[in-house]
């Protein structure tokens, strides 16, 4: 896992398997990420973070795939 901060938020989000997911858009006080997705219906997902697998070159890339964040339910 590497160490996410407030300071990479606008940084581009990419899946293990390749593919750019979306923008870092938060860095949570509960352990989390969120992603901003683009596009005509632009959403929001929430993960761990402790699924970022690195944070180089000016990229955060993942441990899993668009599907795993895709499909993740945050605990409430």
């Amino acid at each position: 896992m590497a160490d996410v901060t407030q300071q990479m938020i606008g940084r581009d989000v990419v899946a293990s398997a390749g593919g750019r997911i979306g923008k870092l858009s938060a860095v949570t006080d509960k352990g989390t990420i969120e992603i901003t997705v683009d596009g005509p219906a632009e959403s929001v997902f929430e993960v761990p973070a402790s699924w970022v697998a690195s944070t180089e070159n000016n990229h955060i890339v993942l441990s899993h795939t668009v599907e795993d964040v895709q499909s993740y339910t945050p605990a409430s």
